[in-house]
């Protein structure tokens, strides 16, 4: 299997309560990692960008476990280098009255945002099953100038309103303010500078 939940040393011992390590195995890749697997390019292409964009979130407004929005291609850019700057995070998951909340794990590998239970990543590492996959695509950004983003959930402990809302907030982190982008910077770069009490001032 590929290697995921790759941390530094610095983050496992500040965050996660983990034994450090360089890599963990154990994660397999549970969801389409090609647009093709999940669309028919062809059909696609044949309209216009603001159908393509129509088609897309229709289609995943019917979907149950999926979600799906869409990039410019400077959003989808800018959010590439972050996310390849700052792979890491950590963000809340609140319940409808936003009197309680449990934490997940975030990590980017690639085009690919894998989430998880905090504490479960915690306890297994590596073998730590994922919440929710958010993937992103390029394939139309030449011919559509549009990025496709889709989120797969794969557990029951999140709703679809619960994964729209982790998409927005990755969103807000990675594409918003720039303080918001400094403390991605400080989390992963600078994890003993980090309080978590500023991501909850600004969720």
């Amino acid at each position: 299997s590929r290697r995921f939940w790759c941390l530094s040393g610095a983050l496992y011992s500040r965050w996660l309560g983990t034994k450090a390590t360089s890599s963990l195995d154990g994660f397999n890749f549970p969801g389409p990692r090609a647009l093709r697997n999940i669309a028919k390019l062809p059909l696609l292409d044949k309209e216009s960008p603001g159908r393509v964009m129509e088609i897309w979130k229709l289609h995943h407004a019917e979907q149950k476990t999926a979600i799906g929005d869409v990039l410019t291609p400077s959003q989808y850019g800018t959010l590439l280098q972050r996310a390849q700057r700052c792979p890491l995070f950590v963000l809340p998951v609140y319940n409808p009255k936003r009197t309680g909340h449990f934490m997940v794990f975030v990590q980017w590998q690639d085009k690919h945002c894998l989430i998880t239970y905090l504490d479960d990543y915690k306890r297994l590492g590596g073998a730590a099953a994922p919440y929710m996959i958010v993937s992103l695509f390029d394939d139309l950004v030449k011919t559509k100038n549009l990025a496709l983003v889709r989120g797969e959930v794969f557990t029951d402990r999140l709703s679809k309103s619960d994964s729209a809302k982790l998409l927005v907030d990755l969103k807000k982190w990675y594409l918003g303010a720039e303080r918001n982008y400094d403390l991605l910077i400080r989390f992963n770069e600078r994890p003993a500078e980090f309080q978590l009490d500023e991501i909850f001032r600004q969720s």
